[in-house]
């Protein structure tokens, strides 16, 4: 269903593409960004209230296309920062595990980082995130005022430049369905293949086994798990992006809920190993030590990187991989009548002409309207702001 509706979408977005394509083009650096969403206090900031939080400098090296690059970048973590304008959190255990950023750049390139892989508590830990105004001691130049400085990832797809705004979002709040042992979980969302995994199912897909210390309650635990690779699961069963958006697996996380509703969400970005899934993966583990994981459900989520525990969901009921960056549907129609209107001061008989076919045509042949259009056909009119 996802595929298909992605797909009809696509149609109608090309038409707002057109509409807003010249003023992506020349998109330049940014002097400012805005920070909006579920937070206390939106805020807008420029250089000198940007260079006003605490500082943190950090030398990275990141892929492109042209090769690795290697900076020292300044400026503050991105998690002192969402904490400066404070996020509305869930009012639920570890409601924070739910949230995530996305970030995105004066040419509407967006990549998402879930609360979790941020906060020092969790899997925050140095070197972190960062909203850079300084690279090598010197201003940014071209790549805006501020850009976002993902320091663990391998390629440079979540150095999102030209910062323009930063949304906060929450994920939906899954019902509990009253505890107890767990014998299967389901997988769903954005994925060609959903279905409900069992023991057996785990078992039958190719294992990997590490041992992790994480803090549970304030007391360290250090404990051998197996099961599968998170990125592996996902990946097998099909994950739907859409191809004309650069990047656009960067814009999903999964959402993790256990059976008394306690929910933890992971961005793909921090589990694909092109980008920040460079450590030891996340797992799906179904044995402890060499045995059954017992109270804890026939499945549970581990977290290696993790300080605290928070995420090592258990008793595991489903996962649903979610896109966080879908277009309003009141805001493609938009597109669509402005293209419209503005075509037709120019074109008015073909637009007539074109105008009877699309309010005639199905749903499903917007898309192929679009596809006859050969500037649509190329990639470069979605190109982002992350690699050089």
């Amino acid at each position: 269903m996802r595929k298909t509706v992605q797909v009809r979408l696509r149609g109608v977005l090309a038409f707002g593409v057109l509409a807003v394509v010249t003023a992506q083009a020349s998109a330049g650096p940014t002097t400012d960004f805005t920070v909006t969403g579920d937070i206390v206090a939106p805020a807008t900031y420029d250089l000198a209230t940007l260079a006003a939080l605490p500082a943190t400098t950090e030398t990275v090296t990141f892929q492109t296309m042209s090769g690795p690059q290697t900076g020292t970048f300044t400026g503050p973590t991105l998690w002192n920062l969402l904490n400066t304008v404070g996020l509305q959190t869930p009012l639920v255990k570890n409601g924070i595990l739910r949230q995530y950023v996305v970030a995105q750049g004066s040419d509407g390139y967006t990549a998402l980082f879930s609360a979790g892989e941020l906060a020092p508590q969790f899997g925050g830990s140095n070197p972190q995130v960062l909203t850079a105004y300084q690279e090598n001691g010197a201003p940014l130049g071209a790549t805006g005022f501020a850009r976002i400085v993902a320091a663990k990832d391998n390629f440079g797809g979540r150095y999102v430049s030209n910062l323009a705004s930063l949304a906060v979002g929450t994920a939906p709040s899954n019902p509990s369905r009253g505890g107890g042992t767990t014998t299967q979980f389901s997988l769903s969302g954005t994925i060609q293949n959903p279905g409900v995994f069992t023991l057996s199912n785990l078992e039958a897909l190719p294992a990997t086994t590490e041992t992790v210390t994480y803090l549970a309650g304030g007391t360290p635990v250090t404990a051998t798990f197996t099961g599968v690779s998170l990125w592996t699961l996902l990946t097998d069963a099909g994950i739907i992006t859409d191809p004309v958006v650069k990047n656009d697996i960067l814009n999903y996380y999964v959402l993790a809920t256990g059976s008394d509703g306690y929910e933890a969400i992971f961005s793909l970005g921090e589990l694909d190993p092109m980008f920040g899934g460079t450590g030891a993966p996340d797992l799906i583990a179904y044995l402890q030590d060499g045995t059954p994981l017992g109270a804890d459900g026939f499945a549970r989520v581990v977290v290696p990187g993790d300080n605290f525990g928070g995420r090592y969901v258990s008793n595991l009921v489903s996962l649903q991989l979610i896109d966080a960056v879908v277009p309003e549907p009141g805001s493609l129609l938009l597109f669509a009548s402005s293209l419209l209107a503005m075509v037709l001061l120019q074109r008015r008989r073909a637009v007539g002409t074109a105008g009877l076919i699309l309010l005639s045509a199905s749903s499903a042949a917007w898309a192929d309207v679009i596809v006859d259009i050969p500037a649509l056909q190329d990639a470069t009119l979605f190109g982002g702001s992350a690699v050089k």
